[in-house]
């Protein structure tokens, strides 16, 4: 029987989930969206992002394997998904050695509410853009990563509402470290930092600036060399009824 490799893309929302990442005796997206996948007849899912407790998504990527084309797979999981705040918004077929962590670049979003640092706050952010080393802006394991070297390709921060919208392009991050840098950037921005330390910290001195809550983290885009995803208009974003808190309805515009 011919077996074929199922992409789908997802939103979340995070603050119902411990993370994207399995982990035992707690709910995350990696759980509930293996467990329904089985059910189905699916298996080996595998996430292009891993997301902290508390971050949104609309854009991560998640693939499988089954003998069903996506195009069939994808209403079995919808219904699935029924009671969970997990959204199917696109799909494709993928070649059988597609690796979803390898990305030709990911869009993070965050927004920020303290417009009074917008114009130091922007300064200190276009000082990660480049090529650096982001060890002191990450949290890592023993022996997890052996290359911290990551390329910020670019950084658009806005005003628009009485909100700074701060957009992130890189085609890696490590663990923590977009909360990282806005947490520097904001120390810097309202006196606890200089701009000093950023630079300090990105040629390897270790200095330990704050780091941003993850609420107003959202993973917007991953896009792929050759990969041509479908969009569909799943109903049961439009219908969810949620309580909507001042994030939670940033959350929803970004997803509609």
């Amino acid at each position: 029987m011919k077996q074929f490799v199922n992409l789908f893309r997802i939103a979340y929302h995070g603050s119902e989930f411990h993370g994207s990442q399995i982990q035992p005796d707690v709910l995350t997206v990696e759980g509930i969206l293996r467990e329904k996948l089985i059910k189905i007849g699916a298996s080996n899912p595998k996430f292009a992002s891993r997301t902290d407790k508390g971050v949104n998504a609309i854009g991560n990527i998640v693939t499988t394997k089954s003998n069903l084309r996506s195009q069939i797979l994808v209403g079995k999981l919808i219904e699935e998904l029924d009671n969970y705040p997990i959204w199917i918004t696109g799909f494709s077929d993928v070649n059988i050695n597609f690796n979803p962590r390898n990305a030709k670049k990911r869009l993070y979003r965050y927004h920020l509410f303290e417009t009074e640092i917008y114009d130091s706050f922007s300064k200190n952010m276009q000082l990660f853009v480049g090529k650096f080393d982001f060890k002191h802006f990450a949290k890592l394991y023993e022996n997890e990563v052996t290359d911290t070297k990551r390329t910020i390709k670019n950084i658009e921060i806005k005003l628009k509402d009485d909100i700074i919208i701060c957009n992130i392009v890189g085609k890696s991050f490590l663990w923590h470290q977009i909360r990282k840098m806005i947490g520097a950037a904001m120390d810097v921005a309202q006196g606890r930092k200089t701009h000093k330390d950023i630079t300090d910290a990105l040629n390897g001195k270790k200095i330990e600036f704050s780091m941003a809550r993850p609420e107003f983290l959202t993973l917007i885009n991953i896009e792929y060399e050759n990969i041509n995803i479908q969009n569909i208009k799943n109903e049961r974003i439009m219908k969810y009824n949620y309580e909507l808190t001042k994030n939670n309805s940033l959350f929803w515009k970004e997803l509609h």
